[in-house]
């Protein structure tokens, strides 16, 4: 081994704080909180355009209802929960009830096909599965047939619910008004099941993307998933000063979200607030205005494209001041990262910010964030800078279900963009001779549910995780990620190129929602490019160019001349060897709700099916002549 970090730092009062998570349960801490702090408001939800409530009394009130509705029906200890639907209120008390009695539980991504319901349900097999609303009640009736062990199906939003005859069916409701006739009649059996429940206990399965196969649960424990959280607040400590505000968006089926939306308000004081559905995201944070974020890459990415879209469509006026502003944040955060200090730019700066940065983070709801988080994916370097120009304290994290959530992050404030950072306190990172990133903390999964095979492979004796992560440290001791070990690609030549540095750098244009780079044993590579049709939409109708869809659009040379632009901007950060010499448009959205299609539920992509998917266009590239373009 080497490259050994991560010191753990025993006496520092936040380790201490992880310490205390780690020895907790879910249930155990949630009734901690509903005692210290009964009326103080933690949960916000959106519901017909009105907010609403929950205290940690409710929350307590209503978990408790839920737990013995579970118990009610059957369900013991150790039994499975499955929930498929967007974060919604319902989400979070079906998880926490079902926790409570010691059940585990898992989510199933909204976008999951038929197929993929099937497989999750098979592997995990839930006795209850709950539904949010009718789309998904389908789903699971398609396939219901085939699930032996499927006992009850808890429906969210009945708005919609006609004509259903299965016995199996009942309304969340229902089930909230079974538990509290149950506490009636046994008001001590809540406590009961609360207190004989373990931190070593599993506590939810979270299942993998399955890139390159089945998707393989992964059992977290209570004290893990808290580590988990706890590792979230020692990352960005401003968590534990003061009371913040934050806004769910991403699936709870994913590890990140579940660690920000259950975990970190345990942990800290977090009010979290939760919207009407994904689609309202950006009115949901200009209405709470949060001053704590977590999200993926892919919507910092989409929310600057809109406002860099926004500029070259103003007047020339406001695009010079932004074009200003931009050259003072520029110099100024390069200073910064060097170290170094302006008396000359920091009134310059205050005044960009106040005049042109400010506007354009009111609008999005982004003006009061104190501290900025994004995982889950590469975030490209030129996107997290222009946030911290625009004056976000945007850092970069990197985690994995199988390490339960952070492994490492950017620990400073506005740090230099290009790195993972340094490993969360507490926790520990290697790199092996190849270097693969190594990890061990208390957050580690327990193992692959009913797979000691697949957990051998990747959990050793020792308690490494072994990542499947290539990285190396920087003179600084922090992690820069090169790729995945399984995707890095060596051409005809013998060079090892990394295709998702090469991914995220096209990625960086605000007209690419995708890219996959080929040249494996090739002479050059090339990228298929699913474009942004939003943005390009947007961006035809401005240069008034005529067209009736998606197709259409793809159609036009003066689209591709585009996208090929952005090809060569890409190029330009990359030596000759990396650039990208042919590209391919692929002539769809690609839908992760579509059977057979080359993405997960989580949009993450599916390289080999991919390639066998849109096989012509990638060969096509590897015959001359060839055209840069093309579809």
């Amino acid at each position: 081994m080497i490259g050994i970090s991560g010191a753990k730092h025993a006496s520092s009062p936040l380790t201490r704080h992880l310490q205390e998570a780690r020895n907790n349960t879910v249930p155990g801490l949630l009734c901690l909180r509903a005692k210290e702090r009964p009326h103080k408001v933690v949960y916000r939800y959106k519901d017909l355009g009105i907010y609403h409530e929950l205290t940690w009394s409710r929350l307590q009130e209503r978990v408790e209802n839920v737990c013995l509705g579970l118990v009610a029906l059957g369900l013991r200890k150790g039994d499975r929960v499955a929930i498929m639907g967007d974060t919604c209120i319902e989400w979070v008390l079906s998880d926490l009830g079902a926790q409570a009695l010691g059940g585990i539980v898992y989510g199933v991504y909204p976008t999951s096909s038929p197929s993929e319901v099937l497989y999750l349900m098979e592997n995990g097999g839930a006795r209850v599965f709950v539904a949010e609303n009718q789309e998904h009640l389908d789903k699971v009736l398609a396939v219901a047939d085939r699930l032996p062990s499927l006992e009850r199906i808890v429906v969210v939003d009945t708005r919609a619910l006609f004509m259903y005859e299965d016995r199996r069916i009942m309304t969340f409701k229902q089930l909230e008004e079974l538990g509290a006739r149950a506490k009636e009649e046994s008001p001590g059996l809540f406590s009961t099941l609360v207190e004989e429940i373990r931190p070593s206990d599993p506590c939810i399965i979270v299942y993998t993307s399955g890139t390159t196969g089945p998707p393989k649960g992964a059992v977290v424990s209570h004290g893990a998933l808290l580590a988990g959280a706890a590792g979230i607040c020692l990352a960005a400590p401003e968590l534990l000063r003061g009371a913040h505000r934050s806004v769910s968006v991403l699936p709870l089926a994913h590890i990140f979200e579940r660690l920000m939306t259950i975990g970190l308000p345990l942990l800290s004081d977090l009010t979290v607030h939760i919207g009407e559905g994904i689609e309202e995201y950006m009115q949901t944070l200009f209405e709470v205005s949060p001053t704590f974020i977590g999200t993926v890459p892919r919507y910092w990415e989409k929310f600057a494209s809109q406002v860099l879209i926004g500029i070259e469509n103003t007047s020339l006026v406001k695009r010079w001041a932004y074009q200003v502003a931009m050259a003072v944040a520029r110099r100024q955060i390069e200073r910064h990262w060097q170290g170094r200090r302006s008396l000359f730019l920091a009134p310059l700066r205050r005044l960009a910010w106040f005049l042109v940065f400010r506007p354009i983070l009111d609008k999005l709801g982004l003006m009061r964030v104190k501290v900025a988080l994004t995982g889950a994916a590469p975030i490209p370097e030129r996107v997290q800078a222009l946030w911290q120009m625009w004056g976000v304290d945007l850092r970069n994290g990197y985690g994995q279900t199988e390490c339960g959530g952070l492994l490492a992050a950017q620990q400073k404030r506005f740090p230099r963009p290009g790195t993972a950072g340094k490993p969360v306190p507490g926790c520990e990172l290697r790199l092996t001779e190849d270097g693969e990133v190594l990890f061990r903390g208390p957050s580690v999964f327990s193992g692959y549910w009913q797979d000691p095979a697949k957990t051998a492979e990747v959990l050793d004796e020792e308690g490494w995780v072994h990542t499947g992560d290539v990285g190396e440290w920087t003179s600084d001791g922090e992690l820069r990620l090169v790729d995945r070990k399984k995707d890095i690609i060596i051409t005809a030549g013998g060079k090892n190129i990394s295709p998702t540095e090469i991914e995220t750098l096209l990625k960086a244009s605000p007209y690419i929602s995708e890219a996959v780079v080929f040249g494996e044993g090739r002479k050059y590579l090339t990228a298929l490019i699913e474009i942004d049709y939003d943005n390009c939409a947007e961006w035809a109708r401005q240069q008034g160019i005529p067209f009736t869809g998606f197709s259409s659009l793809i159609g036009r040379p003066e689209l591709h001349e585009l996208i090929e632009r952005e090809v060569e901007r890409a190029n330009a950060h990359l030596a000759r060897v990396e650039q990208i010499k042919y590209f391919r448009i692929i002539p769809k959205e690609l839908d992760p709700e579509e059977e057979g299609e080359p993405v997960t539920p989580t949009r993450k992509v599916k390289r080999r099916l991919m390639y066998e998917k849109f096989r012509e266009l990638v060969e096509s590239m590897y015959r001359e002549p060839v055209h840069p373009g093309g579809s």
